[in-house]
C-alpha cells in the first residue's frame, strides 16, 4: 500500500535561508548617519511642509495582483521585510541639542516608491521640536527622503507618501478579511524594529466618533463609518502605519492604534482600567482602497500625471 500523501500539506520554511539579525542601537546609528548626510546635501524636506500636504484626496497607483501562495512564517516574515520601512522624524533634540530618529512604519504599496502609512505618523508633533524631517528606512538601514504626500484620507487615518526609492518591493492589497482569520504584523513595537507577531483578526467594527490624537486633539466630526479590525497580532506604540497580512503577505490592515479595556478602579474613576487589555485597532484595507479612487469633484490623479521619482481615547500606535 502506498504511503498517504496530504493534498494540502502545510508550507515549509526554507532550510537554507539566512537569519536577518537586527541590532537596534546600530540600525538606528545607521539611519540617523545617513539622515544627517541627506539633510548636509539638502534632500530632506522639513516635515512642516509636509504636514501641509495631508489634506484629503486620492491617488491611483498601479496596485500589486493579490498573492495566493501561503508561506510559512519564517518565509513570510522574509518577504514582508523587503517591504516594510521605519518611517518617522529625524529631528534636533530641544533638549541635547544632539540629532535623533523616532520611527513608527509604513509599506511599500505601488511601484515607484508609493508607500502608505498613517496621517498621523505625518502630523504627529514633538513638543519643543523646531527642526524635524520626514525620513524613511529600510531594513538594512538605506535612508530614503520622504518627498511629498500624495493622498490622504484623515478620517480614517491613512495617506500615501512618496520617497526616493522607485525599486522597493510593493504589497498587494486584499479586502474581504473574515473574522477568525490568522493574520501577521510586522512594525517596529517601542524602537524594537522589525518585530513580528501573529495573532487573529478578532472582529470586524464600525468608528463613528473621532478619536483623541497624542495631543488630545480630534480631527472633526467623522462623515462616515470607517471600517475597523481588531487583531490578537501583538504591537505598541512605534507600530503606526505597519500591515497587517495574510500568510500569503496581502495587506488586510494596517495598525492603527490602541485602547485599554477593563473596569476602572473602585475608588478612582480616573484611575487607569485594572486589569488592562489592549484592545488593538487597524484601519481595514478596504479603507486604504477607497484612497486609490477619486472623490466627488475631484480629477483622477495617477502616477501617469506626478514626474517619477528621480533614481539613485485610543492612543496611536505611533
Amino acid at each position: 500500500m502506498r504511503p498517504f500523501k496530504a493534498l494540502f500539506a502545510a508550507p515549509r520554511p526554507s532550510a537554507e535561508a539566512p537569519r536577518f539579525v537586527i541590532d537596534d542601537d546600530e540600525y538606528v546609528d545607521k539611519v540617523t548617519t545617513a539622515s544627517a548626510q541627506l539633510l548636509r546635501e539638502g534632500k530632506l524636506k522639513p516635515v512642516t511642509a509636509l504636514r501641509r500636504q495631508v489634506k484629503t484626496g486620492s491617488f491611483s497607483p498601479r496596485l500589486a495582483t493579490q498573492a495566493r501562495r501561503q508561506l510559512a512564517a519564517p518565509d513570510l516574515y522574509e518577504h514582508l521585510r523587503q517591504s516594510t520601512l521605519a518611517v518617522g522624524s529625524y529631528y534636533k533634540c530641544p533638549d541635547c541639542g544632539d540629532w535623533h530618529f523616532i520611527g513608527a512604519a509604513g509599506f511599500v504599496v505601488a511601484e515607484g516608491g508609493i508607500v502608505c502609512t498613517c496621517c498621523h505618523v505625518v502630523q504627529a508633533e514633538d513638543e519643543g521640536v523646531k527642526e524635524s524631517y520626514l525620513v524613511a528606512a529600510d531594513a538594512d538601514g538605506h535612508v530614503f527622503p520622504v518627498q511629498s504626500v500624495l493622498a490622504a484620507d484623515t478620517e480614517s487615518d491613512t495617506c500615501f507618501i512618496r520617497i526616493d526609492a522607485p525599486d522597493l518591493k510593493p504589497l498587494p492589497l486584499r479586502s474581504g478579511v473574515r473574522t477568525g482569520e490568522r493574520v501577521y504584523c510586522l512594525s517596529h513595537p517601542g524602537g524594537y524594529y522589525y518585530t513580528f507577531t501573529q495573532g487573529m483578526v478578532s472582529r470586524l467594527n464600525l468608528r463613528r466618533n473621532d478619536v483623541l490624537d497624542e495631543h488630545g486633539h480630534t480631527n472633526g466630526l467623522l462623515t462616515r463609518p470607517i471600517l475597523l479590525l481588531n487583531v490578537t497580532a501583538e504591537f505598541a506604540p512605534g507600530s503606526s502605519g505597519a500591515p497587517i497580512t495574510d500568510d500569503a503577505g496581502n495587506v488586510v490592515g494596517q495598525v492603527a492604534s490602541i485602547a485599554d479595556a477593563g473596569e476602572p478602579g473602585l475608588n478612582d474613576t480616573n484611575a487607569p482600567p485594572s486589569p488592562s487589555v489592549p484592545i488593538r485597532f487597524c484601519i481595514a484595507t478596504e479603507e486604504i482602497i477607497r484612497l486609490t479612487r477619486p472623490m466627488p469633484g475631484e480629477a483622477k490623479a495617477t502616477t501617469d500625471t506626478i514626474a517619477p521619482a528621480a533614481k539613485p481615547k485610543k492612543r496611536p500606535a505611533h
